[in-house]
């Protein structure tokens, strides 16, 4: 995991973009509806994060807003499947962060590709709390980057998002990509 502090030059300018942005429920291939997505391009996004960890192949990025009490599709999860690394990027103030976690059954910090034994193990406590150890929090600050392979489990935390409104709910920008000449 790396976090960078004041990652886009222009945090609060994209942050007003992202308000101002178009959202929709996303079905994705998953199977799964995501609440209120605008997938575009994130103004300044690749350069920032080009900086911190050299060429990418940028395969999705975009803002995702949600508001209080609104749980995550599946609260830990691996993102495996879409790209080798992600990114979160805090476009909001608030409690909690980005958790990173590990299964207690099966001592599995991470979920690699092609890994369906452990997939078998641990698909059916994606949305049960106690069945996983918070190993590592990146905590929430407006304009900090938290940068993730996506095999390692994570979620959001807390779980239950925040905020009346767009003005105060839980705003970020996410990213997922490969990482060129790896």
């Amino acid at each position: 995991m790396i976090v960078v502090d004041n990652f886009l030059p222009d945090g609060e300018a994209v942050r007003a973009l992202a308000l101002r942005s178009p959202y929709t429920d996303v079905q994705a291939p998953d199977g799964e509806t995501y609440r209120r997505v605008c997938i575009t391009e994130v103004p300044g996004l690749v350069p920032a994060l080009e900086a911190a960890v050299g060429p990418v192949e940028m395969l999705l990025t975009g803002f995702r807003l949600n508001f209080g009490g609104e749980l995550p599709n599946a609260a830990v999860h691996s993102d495996i499947g879409f790209g080798t690394h992600a990114l979160v990027l805090y476009l909001c103030e608030g409690d909690g962060g980005t958790a990173f976690w590990r299964h207690r059954a099966t001592g599995a910090h991470r979920l690699d590709p092609g890994d369906v034994a452990l997939w078998e193990q641990v698909k059916g406590d994606w949305d049960r709390p106690e069945a996983w150890r918070r190993i590592d929090l990146a905590e929430l600050r407006m304009n900090r980057a938290v940068i993730y392979e996506s095999a390692l489990f994570h979620s959001r935390f807390p779980f239950a998002a925040f905020g009346a409104g767009p003005e105060d709910g839980r705003l970020i920008a996410v990213a997922f990509f490969n990482l060129r000449g790896s």
